[in-house]
């Protein structure tokens, strides 16, 4: 977990953004693309996070994204 949270780190400083922004919903984040890629689609679990990303960075809250996107995939 803390050679992840150095790369977040790290690609957040160069992306220009505040680490807090991914590391303070991480557990949300991590239990959502469990989810997706235990359940619909492994391959779609990393498009799903940046598709939850666009979200947030349209205003949404993190971890109520992270909780329907992982509502989404267990459903049926």
């Amino acid at each position: 977990m803390n050679r992840m949270r150095e790369w977040l780190t790290r690609v957040a400083a160069e992306l220009g953004l505040d680490p807090a922004v991914v590391l303070d919903h991480e557990e949300d984040l991590l239990a959502m693309v469990s989810v997706v890629a235990h359940g619909q689609s492994r391959p779609g679990a990393p498009l799903s996070a940046f598709l939850a990303g666009v979200a947030v960075g349209r205003g949404a809250a993190a971890s109520e994204v992270a909780a329907r996107v992982a509502e989404l995939a267990e459903a049926p």
